[in-house]
């Protein structure tokens, strides 16, 4: 699936502990997530030239001063690989967990890199190490190129650090994650023809802002289940919807292993005719990050995860159907 930033995340940054032109976030936060708060983080990431000129040789130094006791990561735009920009503001991660062993991998990062670099350099996200005398360093991450920035001092394959980040701060969320305490996920009222075929507006939900290598970061807490029905005026109606605790397991893995069946949106965009019926199901994992699988039932049955389509599932159906019944 779905690393944010991690496609090649570009980091630049100011040396510590001089300041930046966009606010860093408040010293004040504890660890966890923090959804988007107006003066968090800097309204957008930071931008820089593509290719391999971009990015100088380094300055000597470490590109993270050692003895920072957290760390927190603004995070933009949650799907870039998507090519889409979701609306609103970032969103803040802060991690306390292992904050030397993250400082270690962004200095062992190498400072040069034979592949060569033909994306553009912008986008991504801001790191800022907070230290105990209150002094900052903060490190610029641009998704089009894996740089690696403080000032002058430069590093390259930083998409590993991005994932160091993320896998530090699920394993510190899931340590003191409440499952049963997590909320669900609420469907909307009417789905309507999208920009393309088995394409359906609002768009999928795609809340999440933590890397994985699956469909969630972390294991689903809870599931919900709403089935839209066509009516005469050409829009799907919700007529039902289920929450459930229970069956999270086998709708997890049935998702798993239908997203690995996924085509890309190509082969799913010619269909003869429109459903009469299209299922939804919401996963929301033990760290609250969310997403939305659709199920057309009838005509042209597809899986679609975002804006990749694969066969029907069997399995997916028959969670669908123990939620909500058969499609009639």
């Amino acid at each position: 699936m779905v690393l944010v930033l991690a496609g090649g995340a570009a980091v630049f940054a100011t040396s510590r502990p001089a300041s930046h032109s966009a606010a860093a976030p408040e010293a004040s936060a504890t660890a966890g997530p923090d959804r988007p708060v107006t003066g968090d983080c800097p309204s957008a990431p930071p931008l820089f030239e593509g290719g391999n000129w971009a990015l100088p040789s380094t300055a000597p130094g470490d590109v993270a001063p050692p003895g920072a006791v957290r760390a927190v990561l603004c995070r933009y735009n949650p799907v870039p690989e998507l090519n889409t920009v979701r609306p609103g503001p970032p969103r803040r991660l802060v991690l306390t967990r292992d904050v030397a062993g993250l400082i270690t991998v962004l200095n062992d990062l190498p400072t040069s890199d034979i592949d060569p670099c033909f994306s553009a350099g912008d986008g991504g996200g801001y790191l800022t190490l907070e230290y105990g005398d209150r002094t900052r360093a903060t490190v610029e991450l641009s998704n089009g190129c894996g740089f690696v920035r403080r000032g002058a001092v430069t590093r390259y394959q930083g998409g590993t650090a991005v994932e160091a980040f993320d896998v530090r701060y699920t394993a510190q969320e899931l340590a003191v994650a409440r499952p049963a305490d997590v909320p669900p996920a609420g469907c909307v009222q009417r789905l309507t023809i999208g920009p393309a075929k088995a394409r359906y507006d609002p768009q999928p939900v795609f809340d999440v802002w933590v890397g994985t290598h699956g469909f969630l970061p972390a294991p689903p807490a809870v599931v919900t289940a709403c089935r839209f029905v066509r009516g005469s005026d050409g829009t799907w109606d919700r007529i039902r919807e289920v929450t459930d605790r229970a069956v999270t397991g086998d709708a997890a893995a049935a998702v798993e292993a239908a997203s690995k069946q996924a085509l890309g949106e190509v082969p799913y965009l010619q269909c003869s005719a429109d459903p009469k019926t299209i299922d939804v199901l919401l996963l929301r994992d033990a760290l609250g990050e969310t997403r939305e699988v659709r199920a057309t039932r009838d005509t042209c049955p597809v899986v679609t995860f975002d804006f990749d389509g694969a066969p029907p599932s069997t399995a997916l159906d028959a969670v669908l159907d123990h939620l909500l019944g058969r499609p009639a």
